[in-house]
C-alpha cells in the first residue's frame, strides 16, 4: 500500500509518500507528481519519501520522470527524506544526487 498527502505553501507543493513504492502502486504516486507539476502557481514540488518503507526500480523510474516533467515545465524538483532501504536503492542506483541536489562525497554538487 502507499499513499500520498500532498500539501502547499504558497508556491511550494509537498507531496508526502508513505509505504510501499513497487510496480503494483507507482501509478499513484506517479499521478500525484503529476498532477503537482501542472498545478497552476506550484513554482516548487518537493516529494518526502520519508515514510517510504521500500523502493523498487518502478519508483526510481516515476521519481526520474517527474523530475523531467518539471524541468520540462520550469518547476523546481527535489526529492527528499529518503531513509534507510529507500536511500540505499537511491544512491545505489546513481540518482540520488539529481534528485534530491545534495553534493556526492567529494563534495561536488551533481545538481545540474
Amino acid at each position: 500500500m502507499v499513499s500520498v498527502e500532498t500539501e502547499r505553501d504558497g508556491d511550494v507543493l509537498t507531496l508526502s509518500v508513505s509505504g510501499e513504492v513497487d510496480l503494483a502502486t507507482s501509478p499513484v504516486v506517479d499521478d500525484a507528481i503529476t498532477e503537482a507539476i501542472v498545478t497552476s502557481g506550484a513554482n516548487t514540488v518537493s516529494v518526502d519519501l520519508s515514510a517510504v518503507e521500500f523502493l523498487d526500480s518502478s519508483g526510481i523510474a516515476l521519481l526520474l520522470k517527474g523530475r523531467r516533467r518539471a524541468d520540462e515545465r520550469g518547476v523546481a524538483y527535489r526529492v527528499t527524506g529518503a531513509q534507510g532501504t529507500p536511500l540505499q536503492v537511491l544512491r545505489i542506483a546513481g540518482v540520488w544526487g539529481h534528485l534530491s541536489g545534495e553534493t556526492d562525497p567529494s563534495g561536488q554538487s551533481v545538481r545540474p
